[in-house]
C-alpha cells in the first residue's frame, strides 16, 4: 500500500527517481518485520545470561541468597545497560518507517550488518561490566565504546545509503528535515567514534561520553515535516 501510494505520487508530479537503486525494489513489510523479530529476540535473550543462584549453572557455595542475589549486581548492569542500548536503536528503527518508504539489495545488506551490530552489541556492555573496577578495566571500555561506534556507524550507512535523490526515502519529506536528521545521525555518530579515542586516554569518560549519546536518542525525536501539500493522509499515518 505505501508503495503504491509512492508510485502514484511520483506519477502525479512527474518526478523520476533521482538516484537508482539496486536490485529489485521491495516493500517495507518484510524487511521491517524480519527487522522487529531480530530486536525482540536480542531482548529477550538478555536475561537468559543471568543465571539464578543455586542453579545448574549458577553461583554456588553462598549462606545467603540476598547477598548471592546482590553479587551478581555486574550481571544486572549489563541487563540495564544492553536493554537501554538496543531499546534505543529499536525507537530510531520504528521512527524511520516514516522515512523510509521501500528497500532494495544493498539497503537489506546494510541493514543485515546493522542487525549484526545490535546481536554482538550485549558482548562488549557484559565485557565491561564485568571488568568495572578491575585492572582490565582500561581495555574493557575501549571495547564497550568501539561497539557502539560500531553500531552507529551501520545505522548512519543505511541512511546515507537511503538518502541521495531520496531514493529509499519518501520523495514527500521536506528537505529541510531530511537534513535536520541527517546533522542529528551524523554528529551523534562521530561523538560515539571520538569517544574511542578519548577512552583509549580516560576510559570512563569515554565510556560516559558514548552511553549518554545513546541515551539521547531514547528523547522523542522530530516529527517528520513534509513539502507543503504533500502531507500523508490519515490512511498512510494509521499504517505506518
Amino acid at each position: 500500500m505505501r508503495e503504491r501510494t509512492h508510485m502514484m505520487l511520483r506519477n502525479r508530479h512527474n518526478q523520476p527517481a533521482d538516484a537508482e537503486t539496486h536490485g529489485a525494489e521491495r516493500g517495507l513489510d518484510r524487511f521491517e518485520g524480519f527487522s522487529d523479530a531480530v530486536f525482540a529476540i536480542a531482548l529477550t535473550l538478555l536475561i537468559v545470561e543471568i543465571k539464578v543462584p543455586g542453579s545448574p549453572e549458577g553461583p554456588h557455595g553462598y549462606s545467603d541468597l540476598t547477598s548471592a542475589m546482590a553479587e551478581q549486581w555486574r550481571e544486572f548492569l549489563a541487563l540495564v545497560l544492553c536493554y537501554v542500548v538496543i531499546g534505543a536503536y529499536w525507537l530510531q528503527h520504528h521512527s524511520s518507517g516514516r522515512i523510509y518508504t521501500k528497500s532494495d539489495h544493498w539497503f537489506g545488506a546494510i541493514n543485515l550488518l546493522f542487525l549484526l551490530a545490535i546481536v554482538v552489541i550485549p558482548y562488549p556492555i557484559r565485557v565491561w561490566c564485568f571488568h568495572l573496577g578491575t585492572g582490565f578495566e582500561p581495555v574493557a571500555s575501549v571495547t564497550l565504546v568501539a561497539g557502539l561506534a560500531l553500531t552507529a556507524c551501520t545505522w548512519m550507512a543505511k541512511w546515507f545509503y537511503a538518502m541521495p535523490g531520496c531514493r529509499l526515502m519518501d520523495e514527500r519529506l521536506a528537505p529541510d528535515f531530511i537534513r535536520q536528521m541527517t546533522r542529528r545521525y551524523g554528529i551523534a555518530a562521530l561523538i560515539q567514534i571520538a569517544a574511542v579515542l578519548v577512552a583509549i586516554a580516560a576510559s570512563r569518560i569515554g565510556v560516559v561520553i558514548a552511553l549518554l549519546c545513546v541515551g539521547f536518542f531514547l528523547l522523542p525525536q522530530p516529527t517528520p515535516r513534509y513539502k507543503p501539500g504533500e502531507e500523508p493522509n490519515e490512511a498512510e499515518k494509521s499504517n505506518e
